[in-house]
C-alpha cells in the first residue's frame, strides 16, 4: 500500500512539475520576445535620436565590425566600424537633417529592418532621401549591418 501511495505521489509530482516547467518555458519565451522588442526599440530610438541631432555617437556603438553603407553622396561599400563613424559624421555635416522619423520597423527572426524619410538641407536646398537600416542579431546583441540613405 505504501508503495502504491508513493508511486501516485511521484506521478503527481512529475506531471505537475512538467506542467509548471512548460508554463515557465512559455513565460521565458514571452519575456525573450518582449526583451527583444524592447532592445530593438531602444536601438531604433537611439538611431533616430542620433540622426535628428546629427550625433553619430548616439548609435555608433551598434555598428557591426563591417557595416555596409550606401549614401546619397556616392559613398558605397563595407567599412570598419571606425570608418563608418567618420563617414556618417561627415555625411551629417554635409547633409544637415531638417527632420527624420523612423516610420516603420519590422523583425524577422534575427534580423530587424527600419525605414524613414530623411529630410535634409544641402547648399540651401531642401531635399528628401529614404533611409533604410538593418540590424542583425549576433549572440545576445543587435548590430547595425547596413545603412542606406538614398
Amino acid at each position: 500500500m505504501k508503495t502504491l501511495f508513493l508511486n501516485i505521489v511521484i506521478i503527481f509530482l512529475f506531471s505537475g512539475s512538467s506542467h509548471l516547467f512548460a508554463q515557465h518555458n512559455n513565460l521565458q519565451q514571452n519575456l525573450n520576445t518582449d526583451s527583444k522588442l524592447k532592445i530593438q526599440s531602444i536601438i531604433f530610438n537611439d538611431i533616430e535620436s542620433g540622426i535628428i541631432s546629427n550625433d553619430v555617437k548616439k548609435f555608433s556603438q551598434y555598428f557591426s565590425s563591417q557595416p555596409y553603407i550606401s549614401l546619397v553622396n556616392g559613398v558605397n561599400g563595407y567599412y570598419s566600424s571606425n570608418q563608418a563613424y567618420y563617414i556618417m559624421e561627415d555625411f551629417f555635416n554635409s547633409f544637415k537633417v531638417v527632420s527624420f522619423k523612423m516610420e516603420e520597423t519590422k523583425t524577422e527572426g534575427s534580423v530587424s529592418y527600419g525605414k524613414g524619410d530623411y529630410y535634409f538641407e544641402k547648399k540651401g536646398r531642401r531635399e528628401v532621401a529614404h533611409l533604410y537600416i538593418t540590424l542583425s542579431k549576433s549572440g545576445n546583441k543587435w548590430y547595425i549591418t547596413q545603412i542606406s540613405i538614398n
